[in-house]
């Protein structure tokens, strides 16, 4: 927009010269209409074909001297060539200004072709400059948006480990229940059951004897519940499987996971299915690609495994593998199915209230 303004400009300026030292004259307007098509053509075009229009101007200009009052709107188009020489060859056609009326025309042109020039010259570096500053506003927009991005990775990836530690520490402290109070109540039963040999049947003492065994029993109990319940929270099915899928380096693996907190039972099944698939995938199969998908609905939660290979897998020859999957799903109530059609295709559907 602004060199089209520029060029209006240059073109006001040539009329007011002609009007202010010349009458006008059929090959004024001939001049006029060949120079507004040549400066249009260059606009238009950015090949050879602008300098060539404009050299072809100039020449005119040499044999035609009336040219030369609209050169100052060439010379625009001439400022903007790569070789140098393109660039200051309107300089031979201002000569051709004697022959319009008088020095005082050579001189306006002159005057009005260097002012073309040096608005060029300009238009080209605030062009350049608010091309250099969109370039670099464009750039920090970037750069602020990966800033953005990596700051949000890095907060998934600080929860991430957060959520991990926490789920180890649970792990460490099932174990630790597990060894410690588990053990010493368990010695204290059996202690129990020793010293009720050593008493009279139906005696007050062996009553209150195995009244204390009964209660140690019941918290023994407690405990084992308390610990399975702990150790089962402190597996995350998400992680278990980004894990297995982080170190299985057959072939790609997707994970699409939409599901919340399941039941142990199913996340032990989902990750034993998983783990025997990957394992079928990369002995029997031509896979280049596997997606795992983990999807929960309000009573079921579904799990299925697929590649892209033409080969099949051992299970889908009803391999032990496979039946082992099967026995697993249906021992929770679940649906086990495996086909090949354009790829392998393991499909698991569990009820939620299992285990």
């Amino acid at each position: 927009m602004q060199r089209l303004t520029d060029k209006l400009l240059m073109l006001g300026l040539c009329l007011l010269i002609i009007l202010s030292f010349a009458q006008i004259r059929p090959v004024l307007i001939i001049a006029l209409l060949s120079a507004v098509a040549v400066s249009s053509l260059s606009e238009y075009f950015d090949n050879f074909l602008p300098p060539l229009l404009c050299v072809s101007y100039i020449v005119l200009c040499l044999f035609q001297p009336w040219f030369a009052a609209f050169l100052p709107l060439i010379v625009y188009d001439c400022a903007g060539f790569r070789r140098w020489y393109f660039r200051f060859l309107w300089v031979a056609a201002l000569p051709a200004g004697f022959f319009i009326t008088d020095v005082r025309s050579l001189v306006a042109v002159a005057l009005l072709s260097g002012a073309s020039f040096l608005l060029y010259v300009r238009t080209a570096g605030q062009l350049r400059t608010r091309e250099e500053f969109y370039a670099l506003t464009d750039s920090a927009g970037e750069r602020s948006l990966n800033l953005e991005r990596r700051n949000a990775e890095l907060m998934e990836k600080q929860d991430y480990e957060v959520h991990l530690a926490t789920l180890k520490e649970r792990n460490r402290i099932a174990r630790e229940i597990h060894d410690n109070v588990g053990h010493m109540l368990t010695r204290s039963i059996l202690q129990l059951s020793a010293l009720l040999l050593t008493r009279a049947s139906g005696s007050e003492e062996q009553n209150e004897l195995r009244s204390i065994k009964d209660t140690l029993a019941e918290a023994m109990d407690s405990v084992r519940d308390s610990v399975h319940d702990l150790h089962d929270e402190s597996v995350d099915l998400k992680v278990q499987l980004q894990a297995m899928i982080g170190s299985f380096v057959f072939c790609a693996v997707k994970l699409r996971y939409d599901a919340g907190e399941l039941p142990g039972p199913v996340k032990y099944c989902f990750i034993a299915v998983t783990r025997e698939a990957l394992s079928n995938v990369a002995k029997h199969s031509d896979a280049s690609d596997v997606t795992v998908t983990v999807t929960e609905h309000p009573a079921f939660c579904r799990l299925s495994i697929e590649d892209n290979g033409t080969s099949g897998s051992a299970g889908s020859r009803g391999g032990i593998g496979l039946n082992g999957m099967a026995d697993r799903v249906e021992a929770l109530g679940g649906v086990f199915r495996a086909e090949y059609r354009n790829g392998f295709r393991i499909f698991i559907s569990v009820p939620l209230g299992s285990g």
